[in-house]
């Protein structure tokens, strides 16, 4: 009896073992992330999924709307960004970029640690209590939001959230550890982004919305003024009001010696940059 017991068992452990590796060989597995990809101190290294996306947008802080419902976000063409939670901005993309580049170098599933008073001095911010509470709301948006990204309508890279973290209430320390679904953004392209002329923008959504997207292309083709609304997330109620923050932006820009010239006509804007060498956009590793 006990015989044919222990018999009935395996033979279920067995079909069981059978039918998981059926489910797993129906499944697409996707390879870790072996490493972070490096870029000099000078420079911030950007997913374009994130560049060329309302996914963080070019608003202000109180312009925010929350997505209670998994909402497609705007994109360039071979890129679906949907979303969950409270909307992000630049100020967001700055912090998780810092992060990011204090991971560099470093296999994902390992933490960095830093302090509120270290993170907040390297964005140029000021260090005061409302500049940490500031901090804790952006840490909590880029932990707590739900981003799904589909590439050219086959893979789907989805996660809740950018990162995960523990904070020392005590010493305002913080151990973050990157979520790898998220680095694996930068598999699918990314772009060296200028840190010192991002810092010349800040308070600035759009200009630095529009420094991400054009440091993203190497030539920046006319684009229609209605594109960059959609793309840029803008809170902007009229194309009026739109096109009156475009030229701002844009001569911000030539100011901090990014552009060259631009020329925003009826319904289009037409954009020269500078020659910068050493800003490299990447794919798969490699320069492109």
């Amino acid at each position: 009896m006990e015989d044919s017991q222990f018999q009935s068992i395996d033979n279920l452990t067995e079909r069981f073992q059978t039918l998981s590796e059926r489910k797993k060989a129906r499944l697409k597995v996707v390879e870790p992330l072996k490493a972070v990809p490096s870029w000099p101190a000078s420079m911030r290294g950007t997913p374009n999924a994130c560049l060329r996306s309302a996914l963080f947008a070019g608003i202000q802080g109180n312009e925010r709307i929350a997505y209670k419902k998994r909402t497609l976000l705007a994109a360039v063409d071979g890129i679906e960004v949907r979303y969950l939670g409270v909307q992000l901005n630049q100020s967001d993309l700055d912090v998780w970029m810092q992060i990011v580049h204090l991971s560099r170098q470093q296999l994902p599933g390992f933490s960095v640690t830093f302090s509120a008073y270290a993170m907040l001095s390297s964005l140029g911010k000021g260090t005061g209590k409302s500049q940490h509470e500031w901090l804790k709301e952006s840490m909590a948006r880029l932990g707590g939001a739900f981003v799904e990204i589909t590439f050219n309508g086959r893979d789907t890279f989805g996660e809740k959230g950018f990162l995960r973290y523990h904070r020392d209430e005590m010493t305002q320390r913080y151990v973050v550890e990157l979520t790898e679904s998220m680095l694996h953004l930068f598999e699918d392209g990314y772009t060296y982004i200028e840190f010192e002329q991002r810092q010349k923008l800040r308070k600035q959504p759009l200009a630095l919305w529009l420094h991400g997207f054009l440091s993203s292309h190497a030539a920046p083709y006319p684009l229609k003024i209605t594109t960059i609304h959609r793309l840029s997330g803008s809170g902007a109620k009229t194309l009026r009001d739109f096109k009156y923050r475009l030229r701002k932006a844009l001569e911000a820009l030539i100011a901090i010696g990014n552009l060259e010239s631009f020329e925003v006509t009826e319904d289009s804007v037409k954009i020269k940059k500078h020659p910068t060498p050493s800003q490299q956009r990447f794919l798969n590793g490699k320069p492109h």
